[in-house]
């Protein structure tokens, strides 16, 4: 093999390279050579990979309620459909419950006049006021001829002691009288305030009432249909992914590892050229001159 440390060409009329001189020497040591570039592995095959996924999850399956299973279907997306049929005690039961449904929901249109007609008009609370006030009379009913007969005896007590109307000492018990008598009147008043709340949460109930019964009747239980989940099928996608990175460091390093023997085939043909130049007594300029190795 000879290896060239020093070449001088020119380029010709016709296009041509002519070599004017060179220098070289034969060598006939190790080498290694170069080899064809290894080409990219294909690409995985994702689209078929996620197919092929589907078709490992879409596993039939048997319950005591039922049961779900897949079918081929040109006219579906997928390709496939999914038939869930139901035990026959689930289906008479589901059966029932629509039925009950269906009457229900006929029930609450039949309701439904009714409830528009009652809330066509604003809550009205007239009746709590009115039944504080009731309650009130009703207390003073009973107070009105006890302080009666009370303020009687009161009068016939002062005069029996010699206490005269305008004198001081009558003046001060009649007082003390009134101040007992208003107490007396201010507690029922209070006891008929304190019925306005409970009056007011019983008018707004009958308020409610035909609403609540139409939600009951409208949110009834309803039968929970079975349910099917899906059987957990092998990652086929991510393991094309998997293949496809392993083929591609694979080729990284089939690359990495030629281009390291071809930078130390090149270094080897040029510490050999300047080893010949100095051995010659080339100037140390020349050593600068690329080499070209010749087969």
């Amino acid at each position: 093999m000879r290896i060239y440390t020093r070449t001088v060409s020119s380029w010709q009329p016709d296009g041509s390279l002519k070599i004017e001189k060179s220098e070289s020497f034969d060598y006939e040591g190790p080498i290694s050579l170069c080899k064809d570039s290894p080409s990219p592995p294909p690409a995985p095959d994702y689209t078929g990979a996620a197919k092929q996924t589907q078709l490992s999850q879409m596993s039939s399956q048997y319950t005591p309620y039922g049961s779900q299973i897949y079918s081929a279907d040109p006219n579906s997306p997928s390709g496939y459909q999914s038939n869930i049929t139901l035990a026959p005690q689930a289906q008479q039961a589901l059966n029932s419950q629509l039925g009950l449904s269906a009457g229900m929901g006929n029930l609450a249109t039949s309701m439904l006049p009714g409830v528009q007609q009652q809330y066509s008009a604003p809550m009205s609370f007239g009746s709590v006021p009115q039944i504080a006030d009731k309650a009130y009379s009703t207390m003073t009913a009973r107070l009105d001829p006890q302080w009666a007969q009370a303020g009687e005896m009161q009068a016939s007590q002062l005069a029996n002691q010699g206490i005269v109307p305008g004198t001081e000492a009558y003046n001060n018990a009649m007082r003390t009288f009134n101040q007992a008598k208003n107490d007396a009147y201010q507690q029922a008043n209070l006891g008929a305030i304190e019925t306005m709340p409970q009056t007011y949460q019983l008018a707004q109930a009958a308020y409610n009432q035909p609403l609540n019964q139409l939600n009951a009747i409208r949110s009834g239980a309803q039968i929970q249909t079975p349910q099917f989940g899906t059987t957990p099928g092998a990652n086929l996608s991510g393991a094309a992914q998997a293949a496809g990175q392993y083929a591609g460091n694979v080729y990284n390093q089939q690359i990495a590892q030629q281009n390291a023997q071809t930078s130390g085939l090149f270094g080897l043909g040029g510490a050999l050229g300047g080893a010949y130049l100095l051995g010659n007594g080339v100037p140390p300029w020349m050593q600068a001159a690329g080499t070209m190795i010749g087969f």
